[in-house]
């Protein structure tokens, strides 16, 4: 209950799906966060959540992303709404600036991923959402 398959490559996720079954969380595939982005970036909201693009990215826990590639944001506020609204969490990588980790954190991603723990906590407690000791 407290893992989420992730993967660079569509293939392999789909072999996890079919080896895990269908109870196993995963995040959506390159294929499928580009359709979602493109999805982000066209028309209004309501069109967008009508739109058989958003099909089936519904039975996945997540998406999981970098803010931007080679320069092209792929986190936007479009793209965070989406995603949302049609059931996903949003998890950034790889994040290890502190101004950054509260920049996303007031846009409403989910979670962070880093390679510096210490600051995210940090960052968490400083916004109180980091359990003190002894408190769980």
């Amino acid at each position: 209950a407290r893992v989420c398959v992730g993967a660079f490559s569509d293939r392999r996720l789909a072999a996890a799906r079919r080896a895990l079954g269908p109870r196993v969380a995963t995040s959506l595939g390159p294929h499928q966060v580009a359709r979602l982005r493109a999805l982000a970036g066209t028309g209004t909201l309501a069109t967008r959540l009508s739109a058989a693009g958003t099909r089936g990215l519904q039975r996945y826990a997540c998406v999981q992303v970098p803010p931007a590639v080679r320069g092209v944001p792929i986190l936007t506020p479009g793209f965070l709404t989406l995603a949302h609204r049609i059931g996903l969490q949003v998890h950034v990588w790889t994040i290890d600036d502190p101004a950054t980790m509260h920049q996303l954190l007031d846009l409403g991603v989910d979670g962070i991923m880093t390679d510096e723990i210490g600051t995210l906590r940090d960052v968490l407690s400083s916004r109180g959402a980091w359990p003190r000791s002894g408190q769980k």
